[in-house]
């Protein structure tokens, strides 16, 4: 058998490791590959807030604010707590910037938050979140929710109520 023969059959080969190569390379919009595995749209209202402004007139870093919700499915059917602990890193002017840890006592386990959040007036019982929805990294979970990912997105309602959208990646 001469080289002839094979050069082509070596160059298809190749061709077939190469072209997926270079097709990997091309950016895709996460958008059109990454969907959640599955969505859980809870209710969040009944709010019991707790202010610690370590004793310093108005926000200063440090400042730690409570926050416990109850959650219902959307058929109204009570679905769990949600439990919230903001604490202040940065004030400029009027805007404070808290890190968010957000633990969902589910049912079928719980679901582990964190994220950022800005307030005008952090110390202020009434003030909520700037943004009309938080975005909120899910960290993990247990039990049904054991290795969880994905992202929280709270939607900001009247009365200290509030729409989660829990898109699960698993």
């Amino acid at each position: 058998m001469t080289n002839r023969g094979r050069l082509p059959r070596l160059a298809r080969l190749a061709l077939c490791f190469m072209i997926p190569a270079v097709l990997s390379g091309i950016a895709i919009p996460a958008s059109a590959v990454e969907k959640p595995a599955r969505v859980i749209t809870l209710m969040a209202s009944g709010a019991t807030l707790g202010i610690d402004d370590l004793n310093v007139q108005g926000a200063s870093p440090g400042d730690v604010r409570t926050l416990s919700l109850a959650l219902t499915n959307v058929k109204g059917q009570p679905a769990g707590r949600a439990e919230i602990v903001q604490t202040l890193t940065h004030v400029d002017g009027n805007v404070g910037t808290a890190v968010k840890v957000v633990v969902l006592n589910l049912p079928r386990g719980t679901i582990t938050g964190l994220g950022v959040t800005e307030f005008t007036d952090f110390t202020n019982p009434q003030s909520r979140p700037n943004d009309e929805t938080e975005h909120i990294a899910i960290t993990g979970g247990t039990d049904a929710y054991r290795g969880a990912s994905g992202q929280i997105d709270v939607q900001v309602l009247p009365n200290f109520s509030s729409r989660w959208i829990i898109s699960l990646d698993r």
